[in-house]
Parts: structure tokens; C-alpha cells; sequence
């Protein structure tokens, strides 16, 4: 398995656990009941970053 393979599912778990707490974190805490368009947003952007391990290999 390569290392951004495994980067990926723990990023994917990441997105998941935040999905449960309702608190996602960028440069400061999203919270879903107050902020919903932020927490959405940085959730969309956590889960393609973490997609996007799955399709780039690294050199290393």
C-alpha cells in the first residue's frame, strides 16, 4: 500500500469523526449548528483533499 493510500483512509476517517462531532477545524473551529455554510464548505474541501490521495502518488 502506498503512503498516500493510507494518508488518504485517515483522512477519510478524519472527515468522518468530524461528521459525528459536528465540529471541523481549518485555521479555527467550524461548528455545524453555528456556522453551516463554513462547516459544509470546509467539510467538501477536507473530503476532496483526502479523495485526491487516492489518485496522486508520490515518489517516495
Amino acid at each position: 500500500m502506498h503512503w498516500t493510500t493510507f494518508l488518504g483512509f485517515l483522512l477519510l476517517g478524519w472527515v468522518i469523526l468530524d461528521l459525528f462531532t459536528g465540529t471541523v477545524w481549518l485555521h479555527r473551529a467550524f461548528r455545524r449548528s453555528e456556522e453551516p455554510v463554513g462547516y459544509w464548505l470546509i467539510m467538501g474541501l477536507w473530503l476532496l483533499v483526502a479523495l485526491s490521495c487516492f489518485y496522486w502518488i508520490g515518489g517516495f
